[in-house]
């Protein structure tokens, strides 16, 4: 899938720090649905939760570009998560 290439630079750079996005994010999912004692969180919506605060976040400053970055790493690992089989 087709990222800027800042995009890109970041997302790698998350990649090496916290391992791979499916990964992290259905780790995130168990997590919040044990604290909320619900059923685990899908990692495709833990993803547009993320992109949701980060939405609400960019609203104090309309030209933060790394909010916006942020923003489109989000909705990238949501469509990888959902549409690719990779880990």
């Amino acid at each position: 899938m087709q990222v800027s290439k800042r995009v890109d630079e970041v997302l790698d750079d998350r990649q090496h720090e916290y391992g791979s996005a499916r990964k992290n994010f259905t780790a995130i999912g168990r997590m919040w649905g044990a604290l909320l004692d619900i059923e685990d969180i899908d990692p495709a919506i833990v993803a547009l939760m993320f992109d949701a605060a980060k939405s609400v976040r960019i609203t104090a400053n309309l030209e933060h570009e790394d909010s916006w970055i942020d923003k489109e790493g989000y909705i990238h690992h949501g469509k990888e998560i959902v549409f690719t089989n990779e880990p």
